[in-house]
């Protein structure tokens, strides 16, 4: 697979970059992220793995720099110990130094004084400054065992030339005590100062080292833990950034890609380099996207086809119109011309007719009715279907419609013993529709309802609701089963393949009457339940506008 498109391309096609998209479009395409990006995306691990392996590295982190915090707190416990101890090597100089200015004032007290027991405050400052010698030489360094030498090996001559001192002021001798004091103990004193001296002046500079490399050190150390902090965060920064992108812009490639397919481009490809689960969701989506291909070339060949098919369909339905409304015409000619000259022979126009011939000749007459009927509802369908059909708008009482209706088929209603009743609301107004169609229409309910009612009640009823009237047709009769209430209405169909068998009837009816309706701008519908009866209603507008409606 190729890289990883830039972010920008990849971009939500409905909402703008916003600044971070353009940022991280620059450092995936300018920078050497792109590639640890595309290097990180193209590692064989799970999502879970490459998070789980991130955040590790985070924790790795965290413990070098727990570690370097804990060896900086050495190093600088290191250099405190040490700037003590330099501390306390000072101190302990200059305590020498004023334990051998007490001993020389000690000297000179009991010269003065002339008092030999002066000299046991001496003897106790030079011990003091034996001790707090031996302290400062146990840490002193080679090259300092001869200043420390030189230091004891005048001190004894010191002690020496106090005990004759004591021995000389003892006897009386104070005169002979100052010259011994002043010729042989003082220099050996001022020496020993010089090199006291020398000892505190090392040690000072000593602490002022110290001090200086405690300073130095902790100035390396917030340096160090400056830059590895620093750093850490841009290591983990980055490396937010390499695994975020590393997931973002297959994702972002999905989105694009699911929304020209959305689009209805079913030929596009998703392109990420991931091998990981993401790599797994782009090749299952290439894969829909091939199948959708090819589904919808074999669904546009299908539709390309079926419209073929439509219109030679369309064709045959005209052709079969055409064919229907001539027929019906010249089927309707001869058959009139038999009901008239069967009228005329009923009727006595060429004789009296014997009983053996009327009865055959009424039961010519009545099929020939039957089958006039039934050429006229094919003529209607198939002026319809052919779009020929024309309504002649003019105004008319409903009340009228209504009865003629009532007068038409209520000796039917009276031969099964069925109760025909009408409902007329009161000051209906005029209509402005096709009486001839809404009568034919009633006719057809009211005939089916009293066709399918063995014992009962029929009622026809027509009110005003708003804008439209309300026709309604109900029986006591078989009723319709639920699954076939909503193909009455279709051509050449009846509730039950039994019931034509039964009742006669070619189902054209039902069909007619719900065009008849439909182009008058009006709805029809029926409730129903099976062997209790059924209620047929319809609408018709109280204004149907136009003089021809096809």
């Amino acid at each position: 697979m190729s890289e990883f498109p830039s972010s920008a391309s990849t971009a939500d096609p409905e909402l703008p970059p916003g600044p971070g998209d353009r940022l991280a479009a620059v450092l995936l395409a300018r920078s050497p992220l792109g590639a640890v990006v595309r290097w990180v995306a193209g590692i064989r691990a799970s999502v879970h793995a490459k998070l789980l392996g991130a955040f590790l590295l985070v924790v790795v982190l965290f413990f070098a720099m727990g570690g370097l915090w804990a060896d900086t707190i050495v190093r600088m416990s290191r250099h405190d110990d040490r700037l003590h101890e330099a501390h306390r090597r000072v101190d302990w100089s200059r305590q020498i130094q004023h334990a051998l200015a007490m001993q020389l004032n000690s000297t000179g007290a009991a010269l003065m004084l002339r008092d030999e027991t002066a000299i046991a405050s001496v003897l106790r400052e030079n011990n003091r400054f034996n001790s707090l010698l031996a302290d400062l030489e146990k840490t002193a360094v080679e090259h300092e065992r001869s200043t420390f030498l030189n230091i004891r090996t005048a001190q004894e001559v010191v002690m020496a030339t106090v005990a004759d001192v004591a021995n000389l002021i003892r006897d009386g001798r104070v005169e002979d005590a100052t010259a011994l004091q002043r010729t042989q103990a003082y220099p050996v004193y001022q020496e020993i100062e010089r090199l006291v001296q020398y000892l505190a002046a090392v040690e000072t500079t000593r602490m002022d080292r110290a001090r200086e490399d405690v300073a130095a050190a902790n100035r390396r150390a917030l340096v160090l833990v400056g830059t590895f902090l620093t750093g850490s965060v841009v290591l983990a920064l980055l490396l937010g950034f390499v695994i975020s992108w590393s997931f973002i812009l297959p994702v972002r490639e999905a989105h694009t890609f699911l929304s020209r397919v959305a689009k209805g481009d079913f030929g596009s490809t998703i392109r990420v380099v991931n091998r990981d689960e993401f790599g797994a969701l782009a090749h299952r989506m290439n894969q829909m996207s091939r199948e959708l291909e090819s589904l919808y070339d074999e669904q546009r060949r299908a539709a390309t086809e079926l419209r073929q098919l439509n219109e030679r369909l369309a064709d045959a339905s005209k052709a079969k119109s055409d064919f229907l409304a001539s027929m019906s015409h010249e089927l309707r000619t001869p058959m009139n011309a038999i009901l008239g000259f069967t009228e005329l022979l009923l009727d006595g126009t060429y004789g009296e007719l014997t009983d053996p011939l009327r009865e055959p000749l009424e039961d010519i007459r009545t099929n020939g009715r039957h089958l006039l009927r039934l050429i006229n509802e094919v003529l209607d369908l198939s002026k319809i279907e052919a779009g020929r059909m024309e309504l002649a708008i003019s105004d008319y009482a409903a009340a009228d419609v209504v009865s003629v209706v009532h007068a038409s088929l209520r000796g039917l209603a009276e031969e099964k013993g069925l109760d025909f009743a009408i409902a007329v609301e009161e000051d209906l107004p005029l209509v402005a529709g096709d009486s001839k169609r809404i009568t034919q229409c009633l006719m057809n309910l009211v005939g089916n309802a009293v066709k399918f009612t063995a014992a009962g009640r029929v009622t026809m009823a027509v009110a005003r609701r708003d804008d439209m009237l309300l026709y309604r047709v109900s029986d006591t009769g078989i009723g319709i089963p639920a699954d076939q209430r909503e193909r009455i209405f279709d051509e050449f169909r009846q509730a039950d393949v039994t019931v034509s068998g039964e009742f006669g009837g070619t189902g054209l009816g039902l069909s007619i009457t719900k065009k008849f309706v439909e182009l008058h701008g009006g709805r029809i519908w029926v409730e129903s339940e099976q062997d209790k009866g059924s209620t047929f209603f319809f609408t018709i507008p109280l204004r149907v506008d136009g003089r021809a409606t096809t």
